[in-house]
């Protein structure tokens, strides 16, 4: 879990991109990219999971989201993709980005289980060692292994050199 640059993908490649609060300005240009490369051929699904504190207040670029996670947009489940939001202060018990990840574990092991990349973004805190529980988590859950075979799987996705972190404080 180095924090690095992050490579550019394929169009071929499917993503899983987890993006909490300003973490999600490097997808943007991801999902631009993927929109511009759907004109001229078939591209893999990208599911986005995104955080922040309050819809009202911190949802960034919403528009912007909402346009490429409906009809048939390279965020949309109709592209095999989906954009989930957890909006962690608008209720009463603390919703985070790696709970919508949890309820979406079938999803994600189905991508995991194929070719795919994972691009983590955003704070450098707590947030990177909690996402790479969270797909600890999945991947023993849905792979039926126990948690240190899912750590071990895990480790060699990041030396794959397909799991990607971007943090910052």
């Amino acid at each position: 879990m180095v924090s690095q640059r992050f490579p550019c993908p394929p169009a071929s490649l499917p993503l899983i991109l987890v993006g909490p609060g300003a973490g999600c300005a490097p997808f943007r240009g991801f999902v631009e990219e993927r929109a511009i490369q759907s004109l001229f051929g078939p591209t893999a699904p990208i599911i986005f999971f995104f955080g922040c504190r309050n819809e009202e207040n911190d949802f960034l670029y919403k528009e912007f989201w909402s346009i490429h996670s409906q009809n048939e947009g390279i965020l949309s489940e109709a592209k095999g993709g989906g954009f989930y939001v957890a909006f962690s202060r608008d209720q009463p018990k603390k919703v985070y980005a790696q709970h919508k990840m949890l309820v979406q574990s079938q999803k994600i092991w189905n991508l995991l289980v194929a070719e795919v990349s994972i691009y983590v973004a955003g704070s450098s805190t707590k947030m990177p060692s909690d996402i790479w529980s969270t797909f600890d988590e999945i991947v023993s859950k849905e792979g039926g292994i126990p948690k240190d075979s899912a750590t071990i799987w895990l480790k060699a996705l990041n030396r794959a050199g397909k799991y990607h972190v971007e943090a910052w404080s």
